[in-house]
């Protein structure tokens, strides 16, 4: 009875948790991010290929 109450209390894997659910938050906002910036990237790099191409 007295292991089932220390499991009980125990908040280490809580913590361990919290930590992992953070990481996967911030990942996904920096994929989100990446992603967005690179299609401008891509959109920006089009546009000056296209306007050197007319331009020469």
């Amino acid at each position: 009875m007295n292991m089932l109450r220390i499991f009980i209390n125990d908040e280490t894997g809580a913590t361990a948790l919290e930590y992992g659910l953070l990481a996967a938050l911030i990942a996904a906002v920096i994929m989100g991010a990446v992603q967005t910036m690179g299609t401008t990237i891509i959109t920006t790099f089009n546009t000056i290929s296209t306007n050197m191409t007319a331009v020469s």
